[in-house]
């Protein structure tokens, strides 16, 4: 019986792989975007079927055609890594651009990052701003956090800590644990927002529940008697 078992254990992740495969590509040959793009990640990773990079990069880039720009924002990243297809940072920049114009807010956040640091393209802050703009607005908390950053600094802008802060709020929603952190730090010290401790408390406590520990022990929840414990 526990042979038996054993056995079930050992094959069911290859054969649930293999079926997974088989529904993507019934799907993808249906015209399907997403699982063009799933089957192409499991493609590349050689996971239920042989690894083929080749044919990975096709299928994303089908599901992109077929309306899912997540497929163009996978092989840019791909491109952009040089891990699995030949680095081509200006080809990847360009497959970011056209998954953001199709509403992507991944896309949108990895071309604002290239405009950043440079990477394919000409450095240009407020071209990098705008982008992250559409990353945060189409819920990338990640973007939302970085154009805080910007507006808090001046990167690119005029200091704005009132928009810092917004977007702060934005990326916090969005259960971005640094934007709670930094937004509560806005409303300890009142810049950007009125001053407010127990809203930076609160905010505090929340950016500890959600994977922040350092801010499990910021020295205002000591002080304010709030013990908390990193989940």
């Amino acid at each position: 019986m526990r042979g038996h078992l054993l056995t079930l254990l050992l094959f069911a992740a290859p054969l649930a792989a293999q079926d997974e495969v088989a529904i993507r590509t019934a799907g993808c040959n249906a015209g399907v975007g997403a699982d063009c793009a799933r089957l192409a990640e499991l493609v590349m990773s050689g996971v239920g079927v042989p690894a083929d990079r080749s044919r990975a990069e096709q299928l994303s880039l089908r599901a992109c055609d077929l309306g899912t720009p997540a497929g163009c924002t996978q092989v840019g990243r791909w491109l952009l890594g040089g891990l699995y297809l030949n680095s081509d940072p200006p080809r990847a920049v360009a497959l970011f651009r056209r998954a953001c114009e199709a509403h992507d807010g991944n896309g949108c956040d990895e071309v604002a990052r290239a405009y950043d640091e440079g990477t394919g393209v000409i450095p240009n802050a407020a071209t990098a701003n705008g982008y992250a703009d559409r990353a945060c607005s189409q819920g990338v908390a990640r973007a939302c956090l970085r154009l805080g950053e910007r507006f808090e600094r001046g990167i690119g802008m005029f200091t704005n800590e009132a928009r810092a802060a917004a977007l702060y709020a934005r990326g916090c929603d969005l259960d971005e644990a640094n934007s709670c952190v930094r937004l509560g730090k806005m409303y300890e010290e009142g810049r950007g927002v009125s001053w407010n401790e127990d809203r930076a408390v609160a905010l505090y406590k929340k950016a500890c529940y959600v994977g922040n520990n350092a801010a499990c022990r910021l020295p205002l929840l000591v002080r304010s008697g709030v013990l908390l414990n990193p989940p």
